[in-house]
């Protein structure tokens, strides 16, 4: 198992690392011999022996989990980390290289704290690849008092210390899925009790999942990242939760590329 550690630095490498280039010409062997198109797997077996026989020290599909304070908040399995230079990641495509794409390998690098990666495609007549460098931010949320609607203020304060402590501790970079899974182990390990991902019934449909935390039985906490921010669409959603969970009040927290912020919405009262 492996945990996050703050104050270790990432390796940097130069243009000219010849690990990297060495690296590139075994994936272009690879390409030529296999052709384009096929299944991702026969290019990283063929990719994994090329490399095992150059002798470049390497894991291949490591699974480690991310652990905040004993509790997992999210599992990563890159195709390849390059140890102390870079994380490979394949593809094989008909389109172009996708935003989900540089999250992946973003989350990779900020995992194994490794600043270097490299997208590669298969599924074209030459082998396309993208070097990209990850930089690592970091942010706390801004000072906000808990609004009248909120009857809980020590639910309140305690869910929003717990989550500040995460964020400084960890630094922005990670895909909502995994600060989800970070906010739910921060909260929890700061003693309220959380139900991940919730199921209730909506108008006459039972067992509908709603992809919020629920807090204590008595808030529901919304989890987003590496958008432009909070926006009216995020306020609207968790009031759809809160609404069909029946819960008074929730917290947004959002986990930017640069920034985060957070903020109380209130359950949508009828009008009459």
């Amino acid at each position: 198992q492996s945990s996050f550690h703050p104050n270790m630095k990432p390796k940097i490498q130069s243009e000219g690392d010849p690990i990297t280039h060495a690296f590139i010409g075994h994936a272009m062997k690879v390409h030529s011999l296999v052709g384009p198109g096929l299944g991702e797997e026969i290019y990283h077996q063929e990719l994994a022996a090329a490399l095992t026989a150059a002798g470049i020290l390497h894991l291949s599909k490591p699974r480690r989990e991310l652990l905040y304070r004993g509790i997992e908040a999210d599992t990563f399995e890159p195709d390849f980390v390059i140890e102390n230079h870079f994380v490979p990641e394949l593809k094989c495509l008909r389109g172009s290289f996708a935003a989900e794409h540089l999250v992946q390998v973003f989350c990779y690098c900020k995992f194994w704290r490794l600043r270097s990666s490299l997208l590669m495609d298969f599924g074209k007549q030459s082998l396309i690849w993208k070097r990209l460098l990850y930089r690592s931010h970091s942010a706390s949320f801004p000072e906000v008092t808990p609004p009248g609607f909120v009857s809980t203020t020590t639910l309140a304060a305690t869910i929003i210390r717990a989550v500040s402590e995460c964020l400084t501790e960890i630094g922005l970079g990670y895909r909502h899925t995994t600060w989800k899974g970070l906010v739910r182990a921060a909260i929890q390990s700061a003693g309220p009790e959380v139900h991940l991902n919730p199921t209730t019934t909506v108008i006459n449909h039972p067992g509908i999942t709603i992809p919020s935390l629920v807090i204590d039985n008595t808030c529901a906490v919304f989890v987003t990242a590496l958008t432009d921010g909070i926006t009216a669409t995020d306020r609207a959603i968790l009031q759809t939760h809160l609404r069909w969970l029946n819960l008074d009040w929730g917290i947004i927290f959002h986990f930017g590329k640069t920034t985060a912020n957070l903020a109380f919405v209130q359950h949508p009262k009828e009008k009459g």
